[in-house]
């Protein structure tokens, strides 16, 4: 859960927002398949004004899954999303904190996991990473490869 409260520099009362993903990416090339996830997101949270009424920040929660599959076979695996998210219009920001993606299987134990926090900054890029992200920030995709082979 993310807790934020308005600063001084918030005039207006925060506003309602929630969005919705559908999508469908290109994650890695598996040699003989590509590695692709259907991802479904959901976002609610509230966007925060500065005094001239303009976005200064958004603060939410962001949940849904992803859904990992041969492009070939269509074998998959589903695993779930669930992390929270400030986007600082001010600072140049993105910061995400939680599990933003995890899959476990029977019999293997957790198979995918992107748990902790990173900020990406708008023109920097990936500015800070903690705790376990070997998989998208690290590239390790071999795991998922290998089972969906």
């Amino acid at each position: 859960m993310v807790i934020a409260s308005a600063s001084g520099a918030d005039a207006e009362p925060p506003l309602n927002t929630e969005g919705f993903v559908d999508d469908d990416v290109f994650v890695a090339d598996c040699g003989d398949f590509d590695l692709r996830d259907h991802l479904l997101l959901e976002s609610h949270g509230k966007i925060f004004l500065d005094r001239a009424g303009n976005p200064a920040r958004i603060v939410q929660q962001v949940s849904g899954s992803d859904t990992f599959y041969n492009s070939v076979t269509g074998e998959s695996v589903t695993g779930t999303i669930n992390s929270g998210e400030i986007v600082s219009f001010i600072d140049g920001t993105v910061t995400q904190s939680g599990s933003v993606g995890r899959i476990t299987v029977p019999d293997l134990g957790v198979v995918f996991f992107d748990v902790g926090k990173f900020i990406i900054d708008f023109e920097d890029g990936l500015v800070f990473l903690a705790g376990h992200h070997h998989d998208f920030f690290e590239g390790n995709l071999a795991p998922l490869c290998d089972l969906l082979s």
